[in-house]
């Protein structure tokens, strides 16, 4: 329960929404009731008016007051029910907006060295699925059983004033329904509720699987076998949300029954006191039916306690993560960034988390501000995690990194990135337009900015042929544009960002050599005052840089 707690306390910014919400469930509950109530005792008075009694006297009452408050009742429920939709649904959509906000601020300090460990589609599934099942801490647990609690407290008061006998019994069947038969289908339940959480995030990681490798499993003849699979996985979650189903069809049953005997209990009692002359006629139709009504307040809690597993195991799910502690710890008094940008790599060993292998091995590496350095290796020799260490992505397990004398470790990782301009061999283009991917850069750039970095990495002509120009739609990952665009959009990112020292990771991997010269062209002109560092496994592109550095099993040598 501490997971929801936990939770619970995001939900303080929207607490207004949250207790607005309420005060409009318990409007409607009430005026519901009220309604109900009022309608029982409205007919029998009416069916008692204008009998003539023992000693002559007519039997009447006023009918145009209870007509008019019963349209009154059915208006506010009316509008009341409405207003509560609207105010319980924008609260919720608000509270979720903002966990998934504060999500991803958990996510960034992990970014990427503990998120590496977590599959796509898990990550996907918890930002999604999860936070989604966090609706019901409030929609399905919070507001109805506070509403509960304040209604099921004034009926009975209500009712103690007319039949004390009443009071008690419909109290005492009430405490059964809304707390017994939770109670009870929220154990029977509760490790299907957590089963569905884990079975649905599997099933969508198999999902996403098989979308991204959806062109291989065709090529292998394999999408039958995974296919199988999948289904495998569907219909074992199916199975299981049948079974819950069930069990949130007994509970309504016999929430339902409990409403019909405590009504009959009712009955038994009026009927004893009217022939004991302690409740008139119409007070009797008015306490069945107020006990008839009352049930609609508890009836969603079986319900809303069967899912108060799924919540919990959702909750947690997310906590998981968002504690997950981070490669690099926060700077408390970070140093301000120094005017130059000398790099100075000390004695630096390192391996990854939970690995024994050490990746970098005893490295030291001196590079001045202007300096142009190229790394070579085979792929896996390390070359990549000396960029991510750089870039302060992890830290060294031993020796240390210096920015102009100062230990990266005491800078501040937001500001050191302001040092980085950065071009790997897989640049992420989002599913959005050229334009918006190259302002991810420079959110603030002027349109003479963009012209100036398309024209840079030789987009221009490419933007002049489509209809929409820089407007264009790139697709998912950027599959309507071709790999060359797409590193050339990354280049343009890397001009409008303009940063003192360039990391450039295998820059011009899977491009044909007329699309490598060109880049390359381009880069030396960029270049030209700005500090270079470059990995790759190929000899394209040495021409740019002034030394060269052999990576091969954690070990940097200088080869000329």
């Amino acid at each position: 329960m501490k997971d929801c707690w936990f939770f619970l306390k995001l939900f303080k910014p929207h607490s207004r929404w949250l207790v607005g919400g309420i005060l409009l469930s318990l409007v409607t509950g009430f005026a519901s009731i009220a309604l109900l109530t009022l309608s029982g005792w409205f007919i029998s008075a009416s069916a008692l008016a204008g009998l003539v009694v023992i000693d002559g006297n007519v039997l009447a009452f006023n009918f145009m007051l209870p007509a008019a408050q019963i349209r009154a009742l059915a208006i506010t429920r009316t509008l009341g029910r409405y207003g509560e939709r609207l105010v319980t649904h924008e609260a919720t959509f608000r509270v979720l907006a903002g966990i998934r906000s504060w999500f991803f601020e958990q996510l960034i300090p992990l970014t990427p060295g503990r998120l590496s460990v977590l599959r796509s589609g898990d990550l996907l599934s918890r930002m999604t699925a999860d936070i989604d099942a966090l609706d019901a801490l409030y929609l399905r647990l919070l507001a109805p059983a506070l509403v509960a609690i304040i209604g099921v407290t004034a009926v009975t008061v209500f009712l103690a004033f007319y039949a004390p006998v009443i009071s008690v019994s419909t109290a005492f069947m009430l405490l059964i329904a809304s707390v017994g038969v939770p109670w009870m289908f929220n154990y029977l339940g509760r490790v299907g509720a957590e089963d569905m959480v884990v079975l649905a995030a599997n099933f969508r990681i198999r999902q996403v699987d098989m979308m991204q490798g959806f062109v291989d499993l065709i090529a292998n003849q394999a999408y039958e076998r995974f296919s199988h699979f999948l289904q495998q996985f569907s219909d074992l979650l199916i199975n299981t949300q049948r079974q819950n189903n069930r069990l949130s069809a007994i509970s309504s049953a016999i929430t339902f029954l409990l409403a019909q005997i405590t009504v009959l209990l009712a009955l038994v009692f009026a009927t004893i006191l009217y022939k004991e002359g302690l409740l008139l006629g119409t007070d009797l139709v008015l306490v069945i039916f107020c006990v008839l009504a009352v049930f609609e307040l508890v009836t969603p809690l079986p319900l809303a306690m069967q899912m108060l597993a799924r919540t919990q195991k959702a909750a947690r799910r997310i906590r998981q993560v968002t504690e997950m502690s981070p490669t690099i710890p926060q700077v408390i008094q970070a140093l301000t960034l120094p005017d130059r940008y000398d790099l100075h790599v000390n004695n630096v060993s390192f391996r990854y988390p939970d690995q024994q292998h050490w990746v970098l091995k005893n490295i030291s590496l001196d590079i001045s501000q202007g300096t142009k350095v190229a790394i070579v290796g085979a792929s896996g020799s390390g070359k990549t995690t000396l960029l991510q260490l750089l870039m302060r992505y992890y830290d060294p397990d031993l020796g240390n990194i210096l920015l102009s004398g100062k230990d990266l470790m005491q800078l501040d990782s937001e500001q050191l990135m302001t040092c980085f301009g950065v071009l790997s061999q897989r640049s992420q283009l989002f599913a959005t337009t050229i334009k918006q991917n190259l302002l991810i850069a420079k959110p603030t750039a002027s349109g003479a900015e963009l012209s100036a970095a398309i024209k840079f990495a030789g987009l221009d002509k490419y933007i002049s042929y489509l209809p929409e120009g820089l407007d264009t739609w790139v697709g998912e990952s950027g599959v309507k544009v071709s790999g060359g665009e797409a590193r050339r959009i990354a280049l343009a990112r890397l001009y409008l960002k303009n940063a003192p020292v360039l990391l450039l990771d295998e820059p011009t991997e899977g491009l044909d050599s007329a699309t490598e010269l060109e880049v390359f062209k381009a880069l030396s002109v960029f270049a030209t005052h700005k500090t270079v560092i470059m990995v790759t496994h190929r000899e394209a592109g040495l021409g740019l840089v002034e030394v060269v550095y052999k990576m091969e099993e954690g070990y940097l040598n200088k080869l000329f």
